[in-house]
């Protein structure tokens, strides 16, 4: 895949952190933002995000996907530098390294008062698990979804009511694909990870230092983002969120469920972008998510479906074929789906063309608008006013009904004298537009009077 303009996947604070390291790494710094992700998710075990009317926990179980050497565990050992410099004791106590069997997961969860990270940088032990063990991947399932969780052994059975379990995880595409378990497919445990790329873009040389000062300044920064959260029960939507809120769910979903190899996993597109957006929020030192915090974890969830849709395609079976929408059809849908109007912002990252290509479509009208915010005019689109069908008639004006008219005998004149064109002159019709034809009944045809010839008189 091509990588990804991460300033378009995160806001604020966590997006300057993501920025000032991107130059001094060999990867693509997507990874290390999953990872500050993950782990900040993992710090926060009382903070919910509002839902429709209810909340759900933040925890995100996020797998880095790469091949050996493209900066997997690069990206990790930053993150674990930046957490530990904010909450050292968190990272020494709390961490659970590799899964060890659906009881063993359980114990260490309760051992740690039911908040854990675990990281497993070696995740395709666990699917190979899965795929023999159900009762694994149903564990999995229960710690997204933050409900409770027991081992059925007989003597001391373990349970703990409300789990707060993060996941980190790392693998090659081509693990993954080897061992993908059908029963995990079908039952929802990958629509719970969220499948981040990670690959080499650039060489850096031996004598390249990342500045020091950097893991210290992202760790305060992150240690003030945790006391902040912590303090915050419920991150709720700002007043401005709920219309894109409604527009991203939309989208995510219907790309889901449009794309055969997504159904298994982007079920719940829509409440990992909702957990995204909100660890943006409270990395700033918010309790409200803003549409920005949306569109930005909207954009790193549709890069990890497009990501997902690669590396699975041709898994089972050959990949149905899609009649592929015409640009205009994309277009025209993203403008009715903004009222009738909508930004470049709106329109562009959804319909994979330049505005110049927009712009030359027949039917979509450009302007330039001033937004009310004291910045520069953006650029509006809309939709031209409807033509008609090319196989339809043009409307035609009223035209009164047509009726035999008779002309009188025409006389030409040659060289100076005149004489009758003919002897017994016939009557003409005067040619009528004909009326477009009507599923309604025509009227019978008229049928032009007997005329009298003026010339029988004479004789």
């Amino acid at each position: 895949m091509h990588a990804p303009d991460i300033r378009t996947m995160a806001t604020g604070r966590l997006r300057a952190i993501v920025d000032s390291f991107a130059p001094h790494v060999e990867w693509t710094p997507i990874g290390l933002l999953g990872s500050l992700l993950c782990v900040f998710s993992a710090m926060l075990p009382e903070t919910r995000v509002q839902r429709g009317s209810g909340s759900m926990p933040l925890m995100l179980h996020i797998l880095l996907c790469g091949g050996t050497g493209e900066g997997k565990g690069q990206c990790w050992s930053a993150a674990v530098d930046i957490a530990q410099d904010a909450n050292a004791q968190y990272m020494k106590s709390h961490v659970i390294k590799s899964v060890v069997g659906g009881a063993g997961v359980i114990q260490h969860v309760h051992d740690r008062g039911g908040h854990a990270l675990i990281v497993d940088t070696e995740y395709a032990r666990v699917l190979r698990a899965g795929r023999t063990s159900s009762n694994l991947t149903y564990i999995l399932r229960d710690l997204w979804d933050g409900v409770a969780v027991a081992s059925s052994r007989a003597k001391d059975p373990v349970e703990v009511e409300n789990p707060r379990v993060s996941i980190m995880g790392h693998v090659t595409p081509e693990e993954f694909r080897e061992n993908m378990s059908r029963t995990a497919r079908q039952g929802g445990s990958y629509n719970r990870l969220l499948f981040l790329p990670v690959e080499q873009i650039r060489w850096l040389s031996e004598r390249h230092q990342r500045p020091p000062h950097l893991i210290p300044d992202a760790g305060e920064a992150m240690a003030q983002a945790i006391r902040f959260a912590q303090r915050t029960k419920l991150v709720t939507l700002s007043e401005g969120a709920y219309d894109a809120a409604d527009i991203i769910r939309r989208d995510l979903v219907t790309k889901a469920r449009e794309t055969p190899n997504l159904k298994a996993f982007s079920a719940r597109c829509n409440e990992q972008a909702r957990r995204v957006a909100a660890l943006f929020a409270l990395f700033d030192l918010r309790s409200e998510i803003t549409a920005e915090d949306l569109e930005a974890a909207a954009a790193l969830v549709r890069y990890a479906m497009d990501f997902v849709d690669e590396i699975t395609t041709d898994l089972d079976a050959p990949r149905a074929i899609k009649e592929p929408r015409s640009l205009y059809e994309k277009v025209r849908d993203r403008i009715e789906l903004h009222g009738g109007k909508a930004t470049s912002s709106q329109v562009l990252p959804f319909v994979g063309a330049t505005a110049s290509e927009v712009k030359a479509l027949p039917g979509v009208v450009v302007r330039s608008e001033k937004m009310g915010n004291g910045g520069r005019s953006a650029v509006v689109f809309t939709l031209a006013d409807p033509e008609p069908a090319p196989d339809s008639a043009p409307a035609a004006a009223p035209t009164p009904v047509p009726r035999t008219t008779v002309e009188a005998p025409q006389v030409a004149v040659v060289e100076g004298r005149s004489e009758l064109r003919s002897s017994a002159p016939k009557p003409r019709l005067r040619v009528v537009t004909p009326v477009p034809e009507k599923t309604a009944e025509r009227p019978p045809a008229l049928v032009p009077a007997p005329v009298e010839n003026p010339f029988l008189a004479a004789l």
